[in-house]
């Protein structure tokens, strides 16, 4: 295994976690209470999220709010897809919604600049509000100043949706998921000194694959992506491939036997009876598969918030994978510009 100071690694963002999603909470939420207003006022009709890598799957997910719970059309695009895909309806009633956490990924900042040419309203989240192409570029600016962006993009995509939602229609499950978003913290922080031993025993086993297999369904499947292929390639070296449990029936189910691995993200929502199929049909045929199940961290809470909770584990549980291949999850051999793309 790796010896590496868990402070000075970059992958791992659990150190001020908690106090960051506080800060997203009790102070970012007043300053996009103020631009809620202007949505409002502007007459949206549609939304579209725009983002590459980890912040894409965190839209991914609140999309999947506004179609569960309304009647506003949304949907998040890589940036590349945004350009050479761009929606019809793309006009003065869209607001289009950019997240990089550095705030020069190319694709978004651009996208942002086609949205203003078709007169949508844009929004930019990203660490600073200032001195970066995205925040330059955009109508607004939501600069949040913190490290742990699985969390914090979640938390700013939730209450921007949640919110917009409950102008067109007030719903319960809305409400319940908005009260339910101000215990994340401290669910947390709890989870931060109770998890880390468990995922590292995982992280030991799986290590000695050379690729897994991601599975799951409903509003974790972005995560899965997130963890299963961008983690898993990115940051540990390892192949990986992510599956909806919805659709393995429809052909992944031949190649399960034993040597064959699989990770499966469990939640509670009406999802979970799909996921839990794969499960039981995979274990008739092999050992070599792990759960990690909602209801073994967090039971009550609203099941679309699994997606926040699962993280915690997670985050540990691909840190230490990676350091027992001998592999610093911060080394890169072509991202970020060391080859030429």
């Amino acid at each position: 295994m790796l010896e590496l100071d868990k402070s000075k690694v970059n992958f791992l963002v659990t150190e001020n976690m908690v106090g960051e999603t506080k800060h997203i909470l009790n102070d970012l939420t007043k300053e996009m209470d103020i631009l809620l207003k202007i949505i409002n006022d502007r007459k949206i009709e549609n939304v579209f999220f725009v983002a590459c890598g980890s912040p894409l799957c965190a839209c991914q997910t609140s999309q999947m709010l506004f179609e569960k719970y309304s009647n506003i059309f949304c949907k998040a695009y890589s940036g590349m897809d945004f350009l050479s895909h761009s929606p019809f309806i793309l006009n003065k009633r869209s607001l289009v919604i950019g997240i990089s956490d550095s705030g020069t990924t190319q694709e978004v900042y651009e996208s942002i600049e086609l949205a203003r040419e078709k007169n949508a309203m844009t929004i930019g989240i990203t660490k600073n509000k200032k001195g970066n192409p995205l925040a330059e570029k955009s109508e607004f600016v939501i600069g949040y100043e913190a490290d742990c962006i699985w969390e914090v993009h979640l938390l700013i995509t939730y209450y921007l949706s949640l919110m917009l939602i409950k102008t067109k229609a007030h719903k319960e499950e809305v409400e319940k998921i908005l009260e339910d978003m101000k215990k994340i913290p401290a669910i947390l922080e709890r989870l931060l000194s109770e998890v880390e031993e468990d995922s590292k025993k995982r992280g030991e086993i799986a290590a000695k694959y050379n690729m897994i297999y991601t599975v799951a369904a409903g509003p974790l499947l972005p995560l899965a992506y997130k963890e299963g292929i961008i983690t898993m390639l990115e940051f540990t070296w390892t192949h990986g491939s992510c599956i909806n449990a919805s659709e393995f029936r429809h052909g992944p189910l031949e190649v399960v036997e034993n040597g064959v691995p699989y990770v499966f993200f469990l939640g509670n929502d009406d999802s979970r009876k799909i996921t839990q199929r794969t499960i039981d049909f995979v274990k008739k045929l092999n050992k070599d598969y792990m759960v990690f199940d909602i209801n073994d961290y967090e039971k009550n809470l609203h099941p679309m918030l699994t997606p926040m909770i699962l993280f915690v584990p997670l985050e540990f549980f691909y840190y230490y994978l990676s350091i027992y291949k001998n592999h610093n999850p911060d080394d890169r051999r072509y991202y970020g510009g060391l080859v030429k793309y």
